[in-house]
């Protein structure tokens, strides 16, 4: 698997294993401004990822694995907190349609982040239930990756939980929206 360096300075010391990864939607219309926010922004809030996989299926690495990315904010899954030290964060480069939604991921898009977590969850044992959603890590602030997000093709290559398990999509799909 190719992957491009980018580095970002936007990171410090993890405090524990990693043992998650949380995918997000970058919800900005260009890679260009995707980067600025994540390596170049030095004024207010600054934000980082481990990687970023671009709508023609390249992925560029920012933070390295061994480094605390700031991608989580304030979460927390099944009792545990500080998810930036605990996960790899992936960004998932797609324009919000409005502050709910996203546009459509890419199939490259989508098969250069199956090869990346499958990776990602042999080097480091990752158990399916801690792939998961920035939006399930913090649901009263976040939406990403949105509806649009294939969970089912994460679920079906053993990279994520069951779709209709996760609380912010199984409604969707129960409803018939079948493009989670």
């Amino acid at each position: 698997m190719h992957i491009i360096q980018k580095p970002s300075t936007h990171f410090n010391e993890r405090t524990c294993a990693i043992d998650m990864i949380v995918l997000h939607a970058t919800a900005t219309p260009s890679l260009r401004e995707t980067f600025y926010y994540l390596i170049e922004k030095e004024e207010g809030g600054r934000v980082s990822a481990h990687y970023v996989i671009d709508t023609d299926g390249t992925i560029y690495q920012l933070v390295d694995e061994s480094k605390r990315a700031w991608h989580a904010g304030v979460s927390d899954w099944d009792g545990k907190t500080d998810i930036n030290s605990r996960s790899v964060g992936i960004e998932f480069q797609c324009a919000a349609i409005d502050e709910r939604s996203f546009a459509a991921f890419s199939s490259a898009q989508i098969e250069a982040g199956l090869k990346l977590c499958r990776m990602l969850v042999e080097k480091y044992k990752i158990q399916p239930h801690n792939v998961v959603a920035h939006s399930d890590i913090a649901p009263e602030r976040k939406v990403d990756p949105g509806r649009t997000f294939p969970w089912e093709r994460f679920w079906l290559a053993g990279l994520a939980e069951n779709p209709l398990r996760r609380p912010l999509i199984a409604p969707q799909l129960k409803e018939g929206n079948q493009n989670v």
